[in-house]
């Protein structure tokens, strides 16, 4: 591919870069900057600029007395970068995203006072789009997503803005109108605050850009991750993962329902919500009602064997870290978290009852309504 049909990616950073330009080869068209000779021109060219953290060889900035013109660190110099890019983004549609990319996400978060190193949680606080860990083997690939999902809006955002929710459910999400489910779905894409109506803080394809990142698909909302689909079919993660692999029946059923639009290759695949479940509604109508019978479809249609889940409701707990685990609960044996940041638009957030009683920092956020569970085991000991 030509550099005009890749996405561009400005890598910022006071050592040598070679490995991150190898690791983008064919994924995006790259150029690399000491931070201090970053110039306009870099940030015009630039869909997404990727800043070390730490910078320490700069002698430029370590000779100045005034403190106000030497930015500590990636964190500050992406902001001033950001101003200036914001100001030459050819009248508002031409979009450059930041993010970190660092092998000290944990120096970032404790900054945060806080040991979380999720990468949503790190952007978002961070006035960042991403938080890239050097140590991530997938970090090039994520980043040239990104890159490729910012230049998308870039393009699409001026038809965006002016059609409201149905050109971004359209055209971005590409929520196709032809779906039984498609109705569904659109009502639930309103219900997750789209940031895309007169009474939202902006209408901005960065915003909506980051709306999805940190707000959207770390959460389960109208877009599922696997672990989610794999607790409402009732099977384990793994055995998903096996039918995504095949060609199966059930695969391509899976498929149909997959989410296509903007950033549907940044962190995993994601599924439609409303078309999830009106799939297992429509196997439960055409006659496999009980959960043996549900299961047994399921099976046929895979063409393997798949390792149901007993739980009658099983639900996908979360670690300290709010990462899902791949064993599925039962809801008798789970309690409901309120996670700082957690969107009240999501599925509950659950933990294990017992892994909460011995975590104080977890028992501290159980829902009000399930403090009672865990003070109920207690007493029986």
């Amino acid at each position: 591919m030509s550099e005009d049909t890749l996405p561009h990616i400005l890598i910022v950073d006071d050592e040598e870069t070679s490995q991150h330009e190898l690791g983008l080869d064919s994924l995006a068209a790259t150029r690399a900057r000491h931070p201090r000779d970053v110039d306009l021109s870099d940030l015009e060219w630039a869909d997404l600029v990727l800043m070390d953290f730490i910078i320490s060889n700069w002698d430029e900035r370590d000779e100045l007395e005034q403190v106000s013109l030497r930015p500590r660190n990636g964190l500050a110099l992406a902001a001033v970068l950001r101003e200036h890019a914001d100001a030459t983004n050819n009248g508002g549609h031409s979009y450059t995203a930041f993010a970190i990319h660092s092998a000290h996400i944990g120096d970032i978060s404790a900054r945060l006072h806080t040991t979380n190193r999720t990468p949503y949680v790190v952007a978002r606080l961070n006035n960042l789009e991403w938080a890239f860990d050097k140590a991530d083997a997938a970090r090039f690939a994520r980043s040239a997503a990104l890159a490729d999902a910012v230049r998308h809006v870039s393009a699409l955002w001026p038809a965006v803005d002016a059609g409201g929710i149905g050109a971004a459910t359209a055209d971005l999400l590409q929520l196709s109108a032809n779906a039984t489910w498609s109705e569904r779905a659109a009502d639930d894409v309103v219900l997750c605050q789209i940031p895309l109506s007169e009474f939202s803080a902006g209408t901005n394809g960065l915003l909506f850009l980051r709306w999805l990142l940190h707000g959207i698909m770390p959460y389960p909302t109208f877009l599922l991750a696997m672990h989610w689909v794999a607790a409402r079919l009732r099977i384990t993660p793994a055995s998903l993962r096996q039918v995504m692999e095949g060609e199966s029946d059930l695969a391509r059923d899976l498929a149909a329902c997959r989410y296509n639009g903007v950033l549907a290759a940044f962190d995993g695949p994601r599924w439609w919500r409303a078309a999830v479940d009106q799939y297992v509604w429509d196997l439960r109508a055409a006659g496999a009602r009980e959960p043996a019978q549900f299961h047994a479809e399921l099976k046929r249609r895979a063409g393997i064997s798949l390792e149901h889940v007993a739980a009658v409701s099983p639900v996908v707990c979360v670690d300290r870290e709010l990462k899902p685990g791949d064993v599925l609960c039962a809801l008798e044996s789970v309690v409901r978290l309120v996670p700082d940041l957690w969107p009240a638009y999501a599925d509950p957030a659950y933990a294990e009852v017992e892994v909460v009683r011995e975590d104080a920092d977890l028992r501290s956020i159980v829902h009000p309504l399930d403090r009672g569970l865990v003070l109920a085991l207690d007493q029986e000991e």
